[in-house]
């Protein structure tokens, strides 16, 4: 007769525990915390455990900032990996957080070329000291990778800054600056004078106000004081991309 159900689980072995060596390899491992540093907009997706997460917080220094505070000072010596958490920041050109500021001046233990001020209400910026990332970065592979990938994104944007610079016409540079300030939206608010924003495209003031007023008669803007609207994307982009 066979033996009950009961006295057959009795005598089957316990499971055994699963192997390390065929755990996945992300087990334990985190995507950056988004507060009070963006780490995910700042190093992708990188996973580390908790312990590292911790300890690379602890390394950084975050400081809020006021309106017209002067975050980055021309000809002070970098010290610091730069990064701004939130907020909008005015150097050659005005950015808005999350983003890196100033990610390679100190590698090179170099001094600052631009100043930088804050253009917002207020901004939070975060500073790395060189001094406790290159050591702790030799045993991290990962976030060195994806510092690496930061910096070659920033110079592939200046490179197709020069190529805009020396192939498009004024109309061309106006229309992707247009389309890189909107981002996905589909209208933008000038956050400086418009004298500034020619002399980042080379242009004259004169030449800037003027190629504004012939996109908008052609139905591709709609203008009105410091609001600029993207009526036609499409047609921007046909301006940005013609050579």
């Amino acid at each position: 007769m066979s033996a009950p159900l009961t006295s057959l689980a009795a005598e089957a072995p316990a499971a055994a525990p699963p192997d390390a060596a065929f755990l996945p390899a992300s087990a334990g491992l985190i995507p950056g915390p988004a507060h009070p540093i963006p780490w995910r907009a700042l190093l992708g997706d990188v996973l580390l455990d908790a312990d590292s997460w911790s300890a690379l917080g602890c390394m950084t220094k975050v400081r809020r900032c006021r309106a017209g505070d002067r975050v980055i000072r021309r000809g002070d010596a970098a010290v610091s990996m730069l990064a701004l958490c939130e907020g909008r920041v005015a150097a050659r050109a005005p950015v808005t957080g999350p983003l890196w500021l100033d990610l390679h001046t100190a590698w090179l233990d170099g001094r600052y070329e631009d100043d930088a001020s804050v253009a917002s209400s207020s901004a939070l910026v975060m500073e790395w000291p060189m001094a406790v990332a290159v050591l702790w970065l030799r045993q991290q592979p990962l976030v060195l990778e994806a510092l690496v990938r930061a910096v070659s994104a920033r110079l592939r944007d200046a490179r197709d800054a020069i190529t805009g610079l020396t192939t498009q016409d004024a109309t061309g540079r106006v229309a992707a600056w247009l389309l890189a300030q909107a981002g996905a939206a589909g209208e933008l608010r000038l956050a400086e004078r418009k004298r500034d924003v020619a002399a980042q495209l080379s242009i004259s003031p004169e030449t800037f106000s003027r190629t504004l007023r012939q996109l908008a008669d052609r139905g591709v803007l709609a203008v009105q004081g410091y609001r600029i609207g993207l009526l036609d994307r499409v047609a921007l982009l046909a301006l940005a991309r013609c050579r």
